[in-house]
């Protein structure tokens, strides 16, 4: 045995009991998922997340030996979930109890500290569209407007952004809240880390993958924001469905994009 890890071999029920110990901690998080998935206030799209995460461990996911520093870590969230649960909002409680779930499982059938793509994947299956749209959705709009009005300024129209709208010519054209890149984010990430598990990636080229393809989800909405622009101003005439064809076009091409990227990462990244 190496003596700088300590390994531990959990073999037949063990790992199911913990699990199942943890899921009984972790119930008042289910209630709230059920309950938020079912009210109608976010979009019920972490089902498909979730149902990833499953085929993956069902289909890759093994039993083997088991690092017991992990496992500690689990305890240790465990134990903050159950010490903080009076304070914390549900979601960030959520959000303990999915991270100490993914060390469990990435060390009883995954083989390492913390698997990173099924880290993403049940993060993802949470109920997280409507809080990431009302914190970030206008600070992303806001920037977007800044970078999409020096950009289209540099063609030769002159724009300047107010808040999150473009003026050009006495004129506002809103970025509006559908517009802010909350979904394309979801779904950006939701390819990034899906490759990742059923490609293999390690520790490394996860994040890095990860890192990659928000900066390209970022790109892709600021892309279609100045394509909207040309539209909504009439610079370019555009037909009826122009507004969402654009939209679908920008979710292929940052989905296309992340694919090439993952190719090309597990070339050059160790």
């Amino acid at each position: 045995m190496n003596k700088a890890t300590l390994l531990l071999r959990l073999q037949g029920p063990t790992p199911l009991l913990i699990l199942a110990m943890q899921g009984v901690a972790f119930w008042p998080v289910w209630r709230w998922y059920g309950e938020r998935i079912t009210d109608g206030s976010d979009e019920p799209w972490g089902i498909v997340a979730l149902a990833t995460a499953i085929v993956f461990l069902v289909r890759r996911g093994k039993p083997g030996q088991v690092k017991v520093f992990t496992l500690g870590c689990a305890t240790a969230l465990v134990t903050l979930y159950a010490l903080s649960f009076p304070v914390l909002p549900a979601l960030v409680r959520a959000i303990l109890a999915i991270i100490a779930l993914s060390c469990t499982l990435s060390a009883f059938y995954l083989g390492r500290a913390l698997h990173l793509g099924i880290l993403g994947l049940l993060l993802l299956s949470l109920p997280l569209i409507a809080s990431l749209q009302f914190y970030l959705g206008y600070p992303v709009r806001f920037l977007t407007t800044e970078i999409a009005a020096r950009l289209i300024t540099l063609t030769g129209h002159v724009v300047t952004a107010e808040g999150t709208c473009l003026r050009w010519l006495g004129d506002l054209i809103a970025v509006d809240a559908p517009c802010s890149g909350i979904k394309m984010l979801w779904t950006g990430l939701y390819l990034n880390f899906t490759l990742a598990c059923f490609r293999g990636l390690g520790p490394l080229r996860t994040w890095v993958s990860y890192s990659l393809s928000m900066c390209i989800i970022f790109l892709g909405n600021l892309l279609r924001t100045i394509v909207l622009f040309y539209g909504e101003s009439h610079i370019i005439s555009f037909p009826s469905w122009g507004h969402q064809g654009v939209g679908i076009a920008a979710f292929l091409l940052v989905a296309l994009v992340i694919a090439a990227m993952h190719t090309r990462i597990r070339e050059v990244t160790p």
